[in-house]
């Protein structure tokens, strides 16, 4: 799996067919219908691999084909809304958004996330915010912040905690739940780079880790997406990911293109452990 993860862009293509390859021979001894596979395998490539034009590919495919379950195409259909919104084609991302809610049952994932998503259009946040987790109330999501689930299920993934915190304050910790269908949580922020474009940023932030298997790691990443679906900065630290138990100092800088249309970033946790984040901070530097 370590291989599957690594950021390279040569090596994109081949982790994405590698982990069609994984998925499908784990879910097929699952009893897991195909569908579903390809989904779990295109939100790793989503969200983990950030490459959002093969994870587009794949979700329209499971949208097209007429013998996939209806719940499976709205849940496609709301990952494809979400690969528009990070690439900065928000008009097309709601316009998706509002075909999820129309045409599928409510109770279904993917229309309940659709029409979550929808209530808040207009709430996006401008520039990173609540970086100290300062803000909010312990065992909830953090304010400003969001996770890829439901709403209800949004504190099962991160909260805010006062306690095993590297300063005094308050601090984060991004966990997962049991029954996860995969075993990537994702605490993240996506905002404009109208007013980074052009300029160097850093972002910083402590992590350590409480594993429970020898393969459990933590992740920082920051992405870049640009105008027309250009491939733009995405590093994950897939190459140095933190194991240790003791706080990490963890860092990431890239000049943001001119044409950059949003930034993101976040902290995951991979596998079963739980990875608490502290001293978060995303600053210009020239």
């Amino acid at each position: 799996m370590a291989e599957i993860l690594r950021k390279s862009d040569s090596s994109r293509a081949g982790s994405g067919i590698c982990l069609l390859i994984l998925f499908s021979m784990h879910y097929a001894a699952a009893g897991i219908a195909p569908h579903e596979e390809q989904l779990e395998a295109a939100i790793h490539q989503e969200i983990v691999l950030g490459d959002l034009p093969a994870a587009m590919r794949i979700y329209q495919a499971i949208a097209a084909d007429r013998s996939a379950s209806k719940a499976t195409v709205a849940r496609a259909l709301f990952q494809t809304g979400q690969c528009l919104e990070k690439s900065g084609r928000r008009a097309e991302a709601r316009a998706t958004y509002e075909r999820i809610v129309k045409d599928f049952d409510e109770r279904t994932a993917g229309a309940a996330l659709a029409k979550a998503r929808l209530s808040n259009w207009d709430n996006s946040i401008p520039g990173p915010l609540n970086l100290r987790f300062d803000q909010g109330t312990p065992g909830k999501l953090p304010p400003a912040w969001f996770v890829p689930a439901l709403p209800n299920e949004a504190d099962q993934w991160a909260q805010i905690t006062h306690t095993g915190c590297r300063t005094e304050r308050s601090c984060a910790v991004v966990l997962i739940p049991q029954n996860a269908p995969v075993p990537v949580g994702n605490l993240m922020q996506s905002f404009s780079a109208k007013a980074y474009r052009g300029k160097t940023v850093r972002l910083r932030a402590w992590l350590r880790l409480e594993a429970a298997d020898p393969g459990d790691r933590a992740q920082m990443w920051l992405g870049v997406d640009r105008a027309k679906e250009q491939k733009g900065f995405f590093d994950n630290m897939s190459d140095r990911p933190v194991r240790s138990s003791e706080w990490t100092a963890c860092e990431i800088v890239t000049r943001v293109d001119s044409d950059a249309t949003v930034l993101k970033f976040g902290v995951m946790s991979i596998g079963k452990g739980r990875v608490w984040i502290d001293g978060v901070s995303f600053e210009t530097i020239r």
